[in-house]
């Protein structure tokens, strides 16, 4: 039997937010491990008088965090099922898409880092100003994949709240619900009330 598009929807919410929730993860291990490979690189070089400032670091270090931040909240909203609360959730999400992408195109694609870095390694330290162009790239190539996947947690919720936010909404014919008996009456005593099941189901 084909799946209702509501219950598709929202198990599709669940396993996105879970999918761009390990990314977040992941990114902050990679920045700290990275921020740690800049600092002990400049302490090497004694003719360096005062460290940069790493802010692509610090940028895709806070894009993780705020990852995990809205991925939490995208669960906690995937738990309620009113439109109102639906609709605050893509109206925030959306503004803070936004002023992330906006960060992203500000601090790590429009800031020339390949010649910030430049300038504070000499010749002799090539290997290190190579590996942080190549970390540099990489930056810039998962803040973007991460900015793409998050897009799709309020597209899917738009989706959620053009067709109707409750899922047991689209589940509740006769045939589903007869599964869902049989299903429970291993599990529950014969005078519990089955969870989703409706007053007027029971009575018929």
């Amino acid at each position: 039997m084909v799946r209702c598009a509501g219950c598709f929807l929202h198990q599709s919410k669940r396993v996105v937010n879970i999918i761009v929730n390990l990314c977040g993860i992941g990114m902050i291990i990679y920045c700290l491990w990275l921020l740690k490979k800049w600092n002990d690189g400049f302490s090497q070089m004694l003719v360096v008088t005062s460290v940069p400032q790493p802010w692509f670091i610090y940028t895709c270090l806070a894009i993780g965090i705020a990852v995990c931040l809205t991925t939490l909240y995208g669960h906690v909203v995937g738990n309620c099922d009113s439109s109102s609360s639906l609709c605050i959730y893509i109206v925030s999400m959306c503004s803070i898409l936004l002023l992330q992408g906006g960060v992203i195109v500000a601090i790590l694609f429009k800031i020339d880092w390949a010649w910030q870095i430049s300038k504070y390694i000499d010749e002799h330290y090539k290997n290190f100003q190579n590996f942080l162009n190549f970390h540099l790239i990489v930056c810039r190539l998962v803040s973007v994949v991460v900015l793409v996947g998050q897009i799709n947690a309020p597209v899917i919720a738009i989706l959620i709240w053009a067709i109707g936010t409750h899922p047991g909404a689209h589940c509740n014919s006769p045939d589903q619900q007869e599964r869902r008996n049989f299903a429970h009456s291993f599990l529950v005593p014969p005078n519990s009330p089955i969870p989703g099941c409706s007053s007027e189901f029971l009575n018929a």
